[in-house]
């Protein structure tokens, strides 16, 4: 049951983070809350889970941008493959690891974009594309205790097995 609301919230995140929040006028950067979420979630169960996370949440990112099919899945496999790396130190060791976690899969998946889209044949302005990078690590860190919250009280909530 709780797969089932984390895989809820994390559709509409990627939905919002595709389509309505690079809409608003005069915000440049926006926060990768899908990314944090999935972070969160491969850190706190199995690596398999988190990759298959990660592979649907890619495939449903490349639906709402219009991007080539799997593009997006890579970089997303590399922060489930993280969230595994730190499982058992992520959240036992303070706020330090998580947040430090979170800003190095950031830039890591954005600097595995940027070389992906460079492979392409895209134009690629990488001081450009690297100063919004590091922008958006130290925004996702902002969202880190709130997003593990919100997966707590799922794993809280709901129950284990439904019989």
């Amino acid at each position: 049951m709780s797969r089932i609301f984390f895989a809820l919230l994390l559709l509409a995140a990627a939905l919002v983070q595709a389509t309505f929040l690079p809409a608003i006028e005069g915000v440049d950067v926006i926060p990768n809350i899908a990314l944090v979420l999935l972070l969160v979630w491969s850190a706190s169960h199995s690596i398999e889970e988190g990759l298959i996370w990660a592979f649907a949440l890619g495939l449903w990112f490349d639906m709402l941008t219009l991007d080539p099919l799997g593009i997006h899945a890579i970089p997303l496999m590399l922060v489930a493959l993280a969230g595994a790396a730190v499982r058992g130190r992520f959240f036992r060791s303070g706020a330090i690891l998580p947040i430090a976690a979170v800003i190095a899969v950031t830039i890591g998946a954005g600097l595995l974009m940027i070389v992906l889209d460079f492979l392409r044949g895209e134009r690629v302005l990488f001081v450009g594309q690297m100063r919004i990078l590091l922008v958006m690590a130290f925004l996702n860190a902002l969202f880190v205790p709130f997003i593990y919250l919100v997966v707590l009280i799922i794993e809280r909530v709901t129950p284990g097995r439904v019989s």
